[in-house]
């Protein structure tokens, strides 16, 4: 992926990655590297200037447009005259027919997804009257209210605290579990994509290449002591010292 301009940056460069149904994929590393950019580029928000991406057999464009996507950011981009309730059910009001998971029992599932990540309870309240780890829960609800096949997230705990950060994880997993969902989950803490995910995808500094994926050895449910544990600890080390190497000395210009 270029980007152009009096001073084009090479953003991605020879990037080759294949991702099953349901599996959970994580991507770190150095800022700038293009991480975001490459969910763009699978959402179909951004077109690559070299190569081809495949949704479940389809183009990104088409992809998004069959409703294969749920999108959760960092900020959560809630509607504050809505309640939590209807931000969940906001994406179904819209779509309507287009929604897969369109029928009569959508509030019951919005609500059941708001309990699951635990707000049962707070269906009424504005996005004013929440704290920022309970807003980004309801956008999570929103982002599953169509039973998305793909799940992409960019940093969607990168601003909240760590306690609040490490119930989201334990929530977002049990919620990934029950729905057979492949996420794709951006993130600058390495110990938090292997808590995460099944894989964690190493990108290199700008131009973003791949410089490992690791497969993640730890059975499932994982607590939150295995951080803890000399071998979650040395896979940290490892990814770590992946992205602690010196950066592309061209920093991604292209010339």
């Amino acid at each position: 992926m270029r980007f152009g301009g009096e001073q084009p940056v090479r953003a991605l460069r020879d990037i080759t990655l294949q991702i099953p149904d349901g599996e959970f994929t994580a991507i770190v590393g150095p800022s700038g590297c293009g991480k975001s950019t490459l969910l763009r580029i699978v959402a179909g928000l951004l077109e690559p200037t070299e190569g081809t991406v495949s949704v479940r057999g389809k183009t990104p464009d088409q992809a998004r447009r069959d409703v294969e996507f749920g999108f959760v950011f960092q900020s959560p981009v809630l509607f504050p005259w809505l309640r939590a309730l209807g931000n969940v059910l906001l994406p179904d009001r819209i779509l309507g027919d287009r929604n897969p998971a369109h029928g009569s029992n959508m509030d019951e599932l919005a609500r059941r997804l708001l309990a699951q990540l635990g707000l049962a309870g707070f269906e009424g309240h504005y996005p004013g009257q929440m704290s920022g780890g309970m807003r980004q829960r309801v956008a999570l609800a929103r982002a599953l209210i169509y039973q998305p096949s793909t799940l992409l997230m960019d940093e969607p705990f990168g601003a909240l605290d760590e306690f609040t950060r490490d119930r989201l994880n334990l929530q977002l997993v049990e919620v990934w579990s029950n729905s057979g969902t492949t996420v794709l989950f951006v993130t600058h803490s390495i110990q938090e994509a292997i808590y995460l995910a099944d894989r964690v995808v190493v990108l290199s500094a700008r131009p973003g290449r791949i410089s490992r994926i690791a497969a993640v050895p730890f059975g499932r449910p994982r607590p939150l002591a295995i951080r803890y544990e000399p071998d979650f600890a040395s896979l940290t080390g490892e990814l770590r010292s992946l992205l602690e190497e010196d950066p592309d000395t061209t920093d991604g210009m292209v010339t």
